[in-house]
């Protein structure tokens, strides 16, 4: 805590209007589940499958991760972007615009879907990217977050780089021998993107909001570049094994995570604590399947079983996790110094409908890795990610309400 500038921090709105979007992805993948059935789980190269993948990644998860960088940048690593309220707009707007095109892209093959993707995104990260890459390189700051932030920048720029190309193979611009890029996108998109920036913010928000010892010196200062090796190996040895290196680092990561949530100094659980043992326990599971993934042991149901656990088990429930805890945070920092009688961050949300949230989402994990050998079980599925959504969506909305309704009726101090 006492490492944190939260004076620095950019006004509520800036991340906020992110992660707001982020459950919007959340129903339209519920949608096309229940509209598509048994397409969904018979190939994971289906172009059903592909939209839904990139639902949560390029829709769900990008969303929250920028708005969440927008937060973490300033106040862990005092690296401050160049006019943040002005940058984020149109951060926002192409990175979730360029999400839907290309969804109805890999949906619909349309060619000016991707195009149209190709431009929103890369525009998206073409803005985000040189800002964010210049705050940190100015900023002081030696800590392990800030050198895991840099490396999975980096890694979301070259993983968006290889999607677009692939896009524009897909649209018949280019090539179609750009395709085979796809092994290195998943992996700098995953591995290095997102598993190195959830670590990068595990460091700060397992300790802080789960009472848990610190994540271990050797870990926390060696994870981010071995992850950045173990990518490398992979895109340079051309050989399925090649990959078992990053794998491995990665089921490190969860294991570790673990154990930290093993010692914590609280008794009390809550749904931030449930949530990030499911994405470890996710994780750790992928991470197994993932090996006779590789060597294209047991049909397409294994590799989609993977995506599952890696993308729905581990990446959406660690984020759920954290919004459920971060949201409540920024706003109650935001209203402290205003407003007199600040409500209470755990009385911002409605605790019992997030243990139904949880609930939900539990049995939508189950259900969908279910689907992958009995394809009807897509139609709970899609009902079940539809009550996620809107859950998670409501909740927030709750957070935002009562922070509004605090600074209507309390008297600034």
């Amino acid at each position: 805590m006492q490492a944190l500038s939260f004076e620095q921090a950019p006004p509520p709105f800036v991340p906020l209007r992110f992660f707001l979007t982020a459950p919007v992805f959340l129903l339209m993948a519920g949608v096309l589940l229940l509209a598509d059935g048994q397409v969904a789980m018979a190939s994971r190269w289906t172009p059903t499958a592909l939209a839904l993948t990139h639902l949560m990644t390029a829709g769900f998860m990008l969303q929250v991760m920028l708005g969440a960088l927008f937060q973490l940048m300033p106040v862990a690593a005092g690296a401050n972007l160049w006019r943040p309220r002005l940058l984020a707009m149109p951060v926002h707007l192409l990175s979730a615009v360029g999400a839907v095109l290309l969804v109805l892209g890999f949906h619909h093959q349309i060619a000016w879907a991707y195009q149209g993707a190709v431009v929103a995104l890369g525009a998206s990260v073409l803005l985000f990217f040189p800002a964010a890459m210049i705050a940190l390189w100015r900023t002081p700051g030696r800590s392990h977050s800030l050198v895991a932030i840099r490396i999975a920048l980096l890694a979301l720029f070259f993983a968006v780089l290889a999607g677009v190309t692939m896009a524009l193979a897909r649209a018949g611009i280019i090539d179609t021998w750009w395709l085979r890029l796809s092994p290195g996108h998943v992996a700098l998109g995953l591995g290095g993107w997102g598993g190195v920036l959830v670590a990068a913010a595990g460091y700060l928000v397992v300790p802080m909001f789960q009472l848990t010892p610190a994540y271990p010196v050797w870990f926390a200062r060696s994870f981010a570049g071995a992850v950045a090796v173990a990518i490398g190996v992979g895109v340079v040895v051309p050989h399925a094994a090649a990959w078992l290196p990053l794998v491995g680092v990665i089921a490190l990561f969860a294991a570790v995570t673990v154990d930290r949530q093993q010692r914590r100094r609280r008794a009390k659980v809550d749904a931030t604590y449930h949530f990030w043992r499911l994405a470890m326990g996710c994780t750790l599971a992928a991470c197994a399947l993932a090996v006779p993934a590789m060597f294209q042991w047991g049909g397409n149901a294994v590799p989609i079983a993977v995506g599952i656990l890696a993308i729905l088990g581990g990446f959406v429930s660690v984020i759920a996790g954290m919004l459920y805890k971060i949201v409540p945070f920024i706003l109650w920092l935001y209203l402290q110094p205003r407003v007199k009688g600040v409500p209470p961050m755990t009385r911002m949300l409605n605790e019992r409908w997030v243990t139904w949230h949880w609930r939900c989402h539990v049995a939508l994990v189950g259900v969908c890795v279910l689907a992958t050998v009995w394809w009807p079980m897509v139609y709970p599925a899609g009902v079940l990610m539809i009550a996620c959504g809107l859950l998670l969506g409501g909740q927030l909305l709750r957070v935002v309400g009562h922070a509004r309704a605090a600074l209507r009726r309390v008297q600034p101090s």
